[in-house]
């Protein structure tokens, strides 16, 4: 089988069904929601609030671990379901 080089439509579908990729994308959406709610009127340093943010992204990432093994099972399935 001859190796092929990586294009768009390759890093797509290898994001797509990675779980960290699902974790990582999780762990910026409990940042964006939660970030602003836990760093307003908390008089914080620009450090401060940057550890804040960071640490709100660990915990969606470590929170979002079952749930992406679910998300890519589900499409992993689909396609292989579809491919049929």
């Amino acid at each position: 089988m001859r190796k092929r080089s990586p294009n768009v439509s390759y890093l797509f579908f290898y994001l797509l069904f990675s779980d960290d990729a699902w974790r990582i994308a999780a762990g910026f959406v409990c940042a964006l929601f939660f970030g602003p709610l836990l760093t307003q009127g908390r008089n914080l340093s620009r450090g401060g609030e940057v550890m804040v943010w960071l640490m709100i992204m660990a915990i969606g990432w470590s929170a979002a671990a079952w749930p992406a093994k679910k998300i890519t099972g589900a499409l992993q399935r689909a396609v292989k379901r579809a491919a049929k």
